[in-house]
């Protein structure tokens, strides 16, 4: 009995450790001004200095809004007013060379430094608009969308 107890813990722990692996946030806010809107799943929050970001979050600011967010790769993006993005996808994990990032600008204007996810795998970031697609390949630049 003890025998299956001890393996159902272990169990236990190796899923919640999975589990928060996954869910881990891509990144921070930095910097903040005006109004910002956090949207992760259902749930939609003002965002605040130091709010975490996850892979598929939107960000969107109001017509008085910046925000700043730093990635695990030390990639910086910047939204300017009226500015709605998605976070569509985060990969970055050097140890398996595992990169990928995408991000969707549905309108705004972001500004863009990449991080270590070009310089490992210049292919791996690209920002989608309604209009175009942005390969960013390491680099700093402006988007701007209507």
């Amino acid at each position: 009995m003890r025998t299956f107890w001890l393996v159902s813990v272990a169990f236990a722990c190796v899923a919640a450790v999975s589990a928060r692996a996954e869910d881990a946030p891509i990144g921070f806010v930095k910097t903040l001004s005006g109004t910002v809107t956090l949207t992760h799943g259902d749930t939609s929050t003002p965002a605040g200095l130091g709010s975490a970001v996850y892979e598929s979050d939107w960000l969107q600011t109001g017509t008085d809004g910046q925000v700043g967010v730093t990635f695990r790769d030390n990639t910086r993006i910047a939204l300017g007013p009226e500015s709605r993005i998605q976070l569509a996808h985060f990969v970055f994990k050097p140890a398996t060379e595992q990169y990928g990032f995408l991000m969707r600008l549905a309108h705004g204007t972001l500004e863009c430094i990449s991080g270590l996810t070009t310089k490992l795998a210049p292919d791996a970031m690209s920002i989608e608009t309604p209009g175009f697609t942005v390969g960013a390949r390491g680099t700093r630049f402006l988007v701007r969308s209507e």
